[in-house]
């Protein structure tokens, strides 16, 4: 439920004020305030609803590729069919506070990298850690679902950490977390199915009618329901002999209803490329046009090979189902060990490797189900739709990485570059909300980036020109060389020229040696402050690793310029947006 939906009585200016202020709290005024505000009989975690109105149940998300919110939001229907009054929220709009007058909570987050929760959930989670301030939860009864990616070592570590919170703090388990690999949907829906039963129902369990809004609105698209959009230009940015080369796409939008904004992403379907599934067919001696069944759907082997199973990461499922096939003491005794030991394994050997160092002929319907589910893949909207309103633009960097001693390609981005006009590719919208512009039009931007991180700012810009505003937005970019890798420099220049960016700083490191991103915004501090003290946003995308590097070294130097937690509060009040991967 959003604030908008609540019709609070104040006007647009009022309702910004208080949603600025209560981000801009820290825990202890909060508190105050919140009980200030209880002796006016007004409860601001629900600003115009009485507690005893409020759901029973709060079913709330943590996530960074939308998992968990897809599941979240089909719980909250599978609820309302079993007359369980329910609201969904993300974890990043959740204070623990909220939690003392909630009945019962149910968590479905994922762990982001190598065992953090999601980011935007970050604050919820370290709220929680501590003691000072985490409130005591007896009477709250919760369940935790936790996703993760068990080729990591610290699988689903953001859920076991806050399943075990939750009953430090008094909270009592409706039923015991469940654990997901990357093939969460059928283990997933069993355990919701069981967690629905131990839930209050409504005094009258006639569940009211669903809503009709999807059918006028036409299809809705995500990965189980992707468009398939047709491949209009596939343009490479940079020099064509570079290691990593950048493409520009452009695909045909036909569908007025994909929902995506500027700051928003696409999740690509990619296939396997045909190579590598001829090689999986010759190592075990398998026919292409076997019949399988993948997700209840029969199709050839060759069809579920490209389009449906993983063929690089083997998984512990593939793991165990390859040792009891061959025989083979090596990945018996593998499988036999602490996770450890399966990951030294898995980390060298991809599946085509387990295949020929370990022969077998598998039965084709087994080695489907024990390959795990080939993952969509992310890419930053490069264009504003209210530009562009029949194409999409994505810009894509071929991915390469090291593999026991050997370069490997990322499937996505090789499926992606290698697509030509006319081809055709099945995505699906994603929301971040995270990273959108302010509603305010006249917030300065300070935008930065390091090499593809700058597409969704191309759609910023776009954006901005076709509504007619005139935002301050300051752009910092890095690459490699001006002349090959200054990414869409002539939109940028267009913008410069009408007036939207007002500074331009580049750092080109191959002729620049030794500088960083960061560096131009540290050499410009007083400048920087200046757009921050006039309420400017500031916006990081691109690689973690850079972009947290160079995040930190301008947090210190806001910090020692306008005083200490400075940059703490710019986070409180949603003023930092990171998109980084």
């Amino acid at each position: 439920m959003t604030a908008h939906a609540l019709a609070p009585p104040f006007s647009e200016t009022q309702w910004r004020r208080i949603h600025t202020l209560l981000e801009e709290l820290d825990d202890q005024q909060a508190l105050w305030l919140s009980g200030y505000l209880a002796g006016q009989n007004t409860d601001t975690a629900r600003l115009g609803q009485k507690p005893e109105d409020a759901p029973a149940l709060l079913i709330a998300y943590g996530t960074e590729t939308d998992n968990s919110r897809e599941l979240a939001e089909r719980f909250s229907e599978q609820c309302r069919e079993a007359g369980v009054a329910a609201e969904v929220q993300d974890l990043a709009r959740v204070r623990p506070r909220q939690l003392v007058k909630r009945k019962h909570l149910v968590v479905i987050t994922a762990t982001h990298g190598d065992g953090d929760p999601p980011e935007p959930a970050s604050p919820f989670f370290e709220g929680l850690a501590d003691d000072a301030t985490a409130p005591r939860l007896k009477g709250l009864h919760f369940a935790v679902l936790a996703l993760g990616d068990s080729t990591y070592e610290h699988f689903c570590t953001a859920g076991r950490q806050l399943d075990a919170r939750l009953e430090a703090l008094g909270g009592q388990r409706l039923l015991e977390r469940q654990e997901c690999d990357v093939d969460f949907e059928a283990p997933a829906k069993a355990w919701l199915a069981r967690l629905v039963e131990k839930l209050p129902k409504r005094e009258s369990t006639t569940a009211p009618a669903a809503s009709t809004n999807a059918t006028k609105r036409g299809p809705v698209y995500d990965k189980r329901h992707p468009l398939e959009a047709e491949v209009l230009v596939n343009q490479c940015l940079t020099a064509p002999d570079r290691t990593s080369p950048i493409h520009h796409l452009e695909l045909a939008l036909e569908a007025p209803n994909f929902a995506v904004a500027p700051g928003d992403a696409v999740g690509v379907l990619a296939d396997n490329p045909p190579e590598l599934i001829a090689a999986v067919l010759d190592a075990t001696g398998l026919s292409g046009e076997q019949p399988v069944t993948v997700d209840g759907a029969p199709q050839p082997l060759v069809q579920a090979l490209r389009q449906h199973r993983d063929l690089t990461i083997p998984g512990g499922r593939f793991l165990e189902y390859w040792a009891e096939l061959t025989e083979s003491a090596a990945l018996r005794e593998a499988v036999a060990g602490d996770t450890r030991t399966q990951r030294a394994v898995l980390k060298q050997h991809q599946v085509l490797d387990l295949l020929r160092d370990y022969p077998a002929r598998p039965d084709a319907e087994a080695l489907v189900a024990s390959l795990r589910p080939l993952q969509p893949r992310l890419y930053d909207l490069a264009n504003a739709l209210s530009a562009f309103d029949d194409e999409l633009h994505l810009t894509v960097k071929r991915f390469r990485y090291p593999f026991a001693g050997r370069w490997e390609t990322g499937v996505a981005s090789a499926y992606l570059l290698d697509l030509q006009a006319g081809d055709s590719v099945r995505l699906y919208p994603h929301r971040n909300a995270r990273f959108h512009l302010p509603d305010d039009p006249d917030t300065p931007l300070v935008l930065i980036a390091e090499g593809t991180g700058i597409a969704p700012y191309r759609a910023f810009l776009q954006h901005l020109a076709a509504a007619g505003r005139h935002t301050p937005c300051w752009l910092v970019f890095a690459e490699q060389r001006f002349e090959e890798d200054f990414l869409y420099q002539l939109d940028f220049q267009e913008a410069r020229d009408n007036g939207l960016l007002k500074r331009v700083d580049t750092v080109f490191q191959v002729e620049q040696p030794g500088r960083e991103l960061a560096d131009p915004l540290l050499e410009q501090v007083d400048r920087l402050s200046e757009w921050l003290e006039r309420g400017a946003h500031l916006y990081f995308c691109g690689d973690k690793d850079r972009l947290a590097e160079a995040e930190a070294r301008v947090r210190d130097a806001v910090d020692r310029r306008l005083g200490a937690g400075h940059w703490k509060q710019l986070s409180k009040a949603k003023r930092l947006h990171r998109n980084l991967y």
